[in-house]
């Protein structure tokens, strides 16, 4: 026995038989016996062949209010809650910004104290090493007496 490969054309024609040959075979199926054909008449809904009664209908508004009532007040608390939360979180927003500033402003200020007592330090080292000179005897380094205008 030989086997023989089909060509992909030949492969491709067997599946578009089978592709049009399936939908008519299902639209062939039977409706369920269970389910009546539509007619498109117009038969009252089983509703209308038992209307309710004016009691039950007034129950069925009241509840009706009630489920519109209770909806709109839980809208409302969303609204506010929504409202509340976008306030706290600009308020946290403008909190840390103030604190980013106030951090950036001490670290500038920190900075700028080190360079000044740095070179505060350096000035202090220099009057202290001119006041131990004059006090040994270097006259150059003493301060001078200030002249007073006369």
């Amino acid at each position: 026995m030989k086997i023989r490969s089909f060509s992909t054309a030949a492969l491709a024609i067997c599946m578009a038989g089978t592709a049009f040959t399936l939908p008519a075979i299902a639209q062939q199926a039977s409706a369920p016996a269970s389910e009546a054909p539509d007619s498109g008449s117009m038969e009252p809904s089983p509703v209308t062949r038992n209307p309710s009664t004016p009691e039950e209908q007034a129950q069925r508004e009241a509840a009706n209010a009630a489920q519109v009532q209770a909806s709109n007040a839980q809208l409302a608390q969303n609204a506010a809650n929504l409202a509340n939360y976008e306030a706290r979180r600009s308020s946290y927003e403008n909190q840390m910004k103030l604190y980013e500033n106030t951090v950036e402003s001490r670290a500038r200020a920190e900075a700028e104290y080190a360079e000044v007592k740095k070179l505060y330090d350096a000035i202090h080292a220099q009057w202290e090493a001119d006041v131990a000179a004059c006090t040994a005897g270097d006259r150059k380094r003493c301060a001078q007496a200030p002249v007073m205008p006369q």
